[in-house]
């Protein structure tokens, strides 16, 4: 499972936690209360809803389908953006350098944040 920051706040932050755990979706699994937790935060930043978190199998099984649903309708909604690396080594939307990477998001301000993401994990790994 790929692990997240414990302030998970924007939908775009749920989104790509549920893609970089896919199986979660279509997979029997037994959740681990980390997983739990994102999964539940997740879905609730995605539907708009507030469910709590519960153990209940059946409405698990419910919101995965839900979110399965939601998830097809993103993932058909988004624009991908092409990252640029330019030669000073930061990461841009403009067309200089070369390209490394690709971002899907629903809108430029969601692909901006995610770039932001990029920028302050790039900056973590070099320090």
């Amino acid at each position: 499972m790929e692990k997240t920051n414990d302030n998970m706040t924007t939908r775009e932050e749920a989104i790509s936690w549920l893609k970089a755990n896919r199986y979660i979706l279509t997979s029997s699994i037994k959740f681990t209360p980390e997983q739990i937790k994102y999964f539940f935060a997740s879905y609730n930043l995605i539907t708009g809803e507030s469910k709590p978190v519960v153990g209940c199998g059946r409405c698990i099984l419910n919101m995965k389908q839900r979110l399965r649903a939601e998830f097809e309708k993103i993932e058909n909604a988004m624009t991908t953006y092409t990252v640029y690396l330019t030669a000073k080594g930061t990461y841009t939307f403009k067309e200089t350098g070369k390209p490394v990477a690709y971002i899907r998001a629903a809108n430029e301000t969601a692909a901006k944040e995610q770039l932001e993401i990029m920028k302050k994990q790039a900056k973590t790994n070099v320090q």
